[in-house]
């Protein structure tokens, strides 16, 4: 119906408007219909749009600060969506007006604290040019005056730090190539860097060391190398990174960073330091990443000529294992001559000691903490490089000139006029080297390790403690077992691989990280006495769990893995560091130690932590012998009999029955073997039957049932109220209990629950199955004569595997209230198969009689 009438061509209140002579833009700002009109791409009000005058206004309410209550929240936001519709004519009306841009640029110039809202629309418009015309606002970027002075004015708005990186990231696509190199000819970086004076106000640090470590994200997320492509075709800025993260490595710059990190008399310091340890750090994790992927890279190389398929992978370039070989060598060389400095702010008192819940503790700090974790970063990166297949090219790159590689041109990979492959001083690992020798020489590691003993509920030290001795003892454990296998290689021990290729200088180079690192093993162990420290730490905390509310000291567990790298290190090195370290290792305090409770501990911890999975099959479960009776119960329980057994004599359903096999299997494991656990285990047993006895096999009936069974009820208790009918089941189960409706002088009288009779009828029918041979099933025996009103269900075994059936004896009252007592029935002869044998059918009837 709406399209018959012609609904849809309905004019909309917006066509209506523009076709009135002289409207305005704040008319059209005031209709609901706006922004959907500006989606559907209505020609008539984007031609209107696109007009000077009309965008003048629309990016004028943007950056207006006087606008009108009315105006002020409404309009700001009704401009920039419409601006990001990405309407093409839009665009490009607004980036064909450089004055229009100038004045819509113009809100960086004023006061810093730019509102929040204000610049989130003020950078929207601004992606949307971005994106939809890259080269001519790129252009138009780098034709302001000022631009980084005063976007840095502002970047503590997110909004504006948004725009700088995705300025940043336009350096992938072709239209912003060069955007990176100008944004570091405007002196971006030093500008950030000089922000993180410890005279200035923490706030701006956290901005300044926040918009870095964004930057080195964006960067290397902007040049990630493809693995799957070959090394040298890939641009260089791939294995370059690109010049903001170069200059933020420099020398220079990280000489300027370190100075304001290490001003201790500075206001604050604290600030400068922790947010410049995380830049470091950050840079250091970033080139870790790039080891990794050139291993990948060569890993594939290696897999594709294994498999004898077409290479799709080349190995990395001599380029790129040259600039990986120098990358941070000159933040290195800085943090190495400061390294002394660095260590005695692991000493310095930055803040008094603070009350905790049990006693007044030294503080740790932020300070301490992150100048550990820069330590333990170079500790990783050393271990990282040295254990890396590319180690052997990472170290003769070092020492090369370009003429070293085929082919490759001595002005390749030129970035700001530097060439990376000119040779360097120290490479990476020589840098490491020296920095090694320092942590030995000053003692910087044990230093660590007070720190990780003082501060015993500090989890962040002891996790950072541990990855600095783990990474010591495995860089010590990879170098001695690389250099033995190649010595034994070059003696003509072991026979060589397919392309080992002998090369002293390497060999002197591994020689030269086994040395230095074994110092630094040493150290730990020796000077920092770690070996003792363990020991009696764990002293400690056993006298301390001995006491009352007694805890577990925090550090323990991270004990546990320092005693097991000690361990392993003193399994494949032990000959080795004996004469350094006999006096450490040699303990009995010590050996005690690892041959017990680390040892408990160790087999303690590898355990499932639910315990083993309990036997589901009942039958699993240990036979107990013997019988016993209970006095107070009244039960005789015989434990040859299965667990399933006892279940029918108490009523329990199946599900029951399952939880008992589970009580009892779990009983027996864990409460020890013998006839005293055994006894225990019935006597508990026993009792949770009688207590389910009476909701079990007497319950309520109807008011008319009860006034009908009361007469028979008190005609047996006055026959004879004193004699105790007894069922004896011998080889299965025998239990001891009263008949409902027989009691004792002054009792009351039980009640039947007949409800169910149908249910047992069909229960009586279920043969045993061949699982369980020994099934029981239902029977009804008369406690008295006068019919069913004196029967009572009780659960009898059938016959067994063999044919046998438990012998059964009554002893009680007959009809006439005397007492009886029948004999067993003679043993049943073995049932052969084929028809059924009733032989024995009298002989087990006549228990009824």
């Amino acid at each position: 119906m709406f399209w018959r009438f012609g609904f849809h061509n309905a004019a909309s209140a917006i066509d209506t408007l523009l076709e009135k002579e002289g409207v305005t833009l704040d008319e059209l700002m005031e209709e609901e219909e706006l922004l959907q009109e500006c989606k559907a791409h209505n020609t008539k009000l984007i031609d209107f749009l696109c007009k000077p005058e009309s965008l003048t206004k629309l990016l004028g309410y943007i950056v207006d600060n006087n606008l009108d209550e009315t105006k002020a929240f409404k309009y700001p936001y009704l401009a920039s969506e419409i601006v990001s519709c990405e309407i093409f004519s839009i665009c490009e009306g607004i980036m064909s007006n450089i004055s229009l841009l100038n004045h819509f640029w113009s809100i960086l110039e004023g006061p810093v604290g730019i509102n929040p809202l204000q610049a989130s629309y003020f950078c929207k418009v601004n992606g949307v040019l971005l994106q939809k015309k890259t080269a001519e606002f790129i252009q138009f970027v780098r034709s302001v005056p000022n631009f980084v002075t005063n976007i840095l004015r502002h970047i503590g708005s997110s909004a504006i730090a948004d725009l700088l990186l995705k300025l940043i990231s336009a350096a992938e696509l072709p239209e912003g190539n060069g955007i990176v190199e100008w944004l570091n000819a405007q002196g971006l970086i030093a500008h950030l860097v000089s922000r993180l004076d410890p005279n200035l106000d923490p706030e701006m640090h956290n901005t300044a060391a926040q918009t870095l470590l964004d930057i080195i994200a964006v960067s290397y997320q902007s040049n990630i190398a493809d693995p799957t492509g070959g090394g040298d075709a890939m641009p260089q800025s791939d294995f370059l990174g690109n010049s903001l993260v170069n200059e933020l490595k420099s020398k220079e710059i990280v000489l300027v960073l370190v100075t304001y990190m290490l001003d201790t008399a500075a206001p604050n310091t604290s600030s400068s330091l922790t947010n410049g340890i995380n830049i470091f750090i950050e840079l250091i994790r970033r080139y870790c990443s790039d080891i990794e992927q050139a291993e990948y890279q060569q890993h594939q190389m290696q897999l594709q000529q294994q498999n004898q398929q077409q290479l799709s992978t080349t190995e990395p370039s001599p380029a790129r294992i040259r600039m990986l070989a120098i990358d941070l060598s000159d933040m290195l060389s800085v943090l190495r001559e400061r390294l002394t400095d660095f260590a005695k702010l692991l000493d310095h008192q930055w803040t008094s000691s603070l009350p905790t819940v049990r006693a007044s503790a030294q503080r740790l700090g932020p300070e301490r903490l992150k100048t550990c974790e820069l330590f333990a970063e170079i500790l990783h990166l050393q271990y990282l490089y040295t254990s890396s297949p590319l180690f052997e090219r990472l170290t003769e790159s070092g020492s090369l000139n370009p003429a070293g590689y085929p082919g490759l041109s001595p002005t390749a990979g030129l970035v700001n006029g530097v060439d990376p492959m000119q040779v360097c001083d120290q490479t990476i690992v020589d840098e490491l080297i020296r920095i090694t020798e320092i942590f030995s020489t000053f003692n910087i590691l044990p230093t660590c390790l007070n720190l990780f003993f003082q501060h015993e509920w500090n989890n962040f030290l002891h996790s950072v403690v541990y990855d600095m001795i783990a990474k010591v003892f495995n860089t010590y454990s990879f170098t001695s077992s690389l250099s033995a296998q190649r010595a034994a290689i070059i003696q003509g021990t072991d026979a060589p691989p397919a392309d080992f290729v002998p090369n002293p200088a390497f060999d002197a180079k591994i020689e030269r990280v086994q040395t230095t690192v074994r110092r630094a093993v040493v150290s730990i162990l020796r000077d920092g006495a770690l070996t003792k420290r363990i020991t009696e730490a764990q002293r400690r905390n056993d006298a301390g769990e001995e006491q009352p509310k007694g805890v577990r000291l925090g550090y323990m567990g991270h004990l546990t893995y320092i005693s097991d790298e000690v361990s392993k290190l003193l399994e494949k090195c032990g000959p080795e560091l004996m004469d350094d370290i006999k006096d450490t290792i040699a303990s009995s305090d010590w050996q005690d130690y690892v041959n017990g409770i680390l040892k408990d501990t160790k087999e303690r911890d590898r355990q499932p932590l639910g315990g083993v999975r309990p036997a589901s099959n009942p039958s699993a479960m240990p036979p107990m012998s013997g019988a016993f009776d209970d006095a107070d119960t009244g039960v005789i329980i015989n434990r040859n009999a299965p667990s399933y057994a006892m279940s029918g004599i108490t009523g329990l359903s199946d599900d029951e029955d399952d939880d008992i096999d589970g009580v009892a299997n779990r009983d027996h494991r864990y409460s020890g073997e013998g006839e005293a656990s055994n006894d225990q285990f019935a006597r508990y047993l026993c009792q949770q039957i009688v207590n389910d006895l009476p909701d079990r096999l007497l319950g309520a009936e109807s008011s008319d049932d009860e006034e009908d069974e009361q007469g028979w009820i008190d005609d047996l208790d006055n026959k004879n109220s004193a004699i105790s009918p007894t069922f004896q089941i011998s080889g299965h189960l025998a239990v001891e209990t009263r008949v409902p409706g027989a009691r004792q002088e002054g009792g009351d009288s039980g009640e039947f629950d007949d409800d169910d009779d149908d249910d047992d009828d069909d229960e009586d029918e279920q043969p045993a199955t061949e699982e369980h041979p020994d099934a029981t099933r239902l029977s009804k025996i008369s406690s008295v004569s006068g019919g069913d009103s004196g029967e009572e269900w009780i659960e009898r075994p059938i016959e067994d595997a063999r044919g046998n059936a438990p012998s059964i004896t009554y002893s009680g009252p007959d009809a006439s209230g005397a007492k009886v007592s029948s004999p067993p029935p003679p043993a049943r002869p073995p049932v052969s198969t084929g028809w059924a044998d009733f032989s024995s059918f009298e002989a087990q009837s006549s228990i009824h009689k």
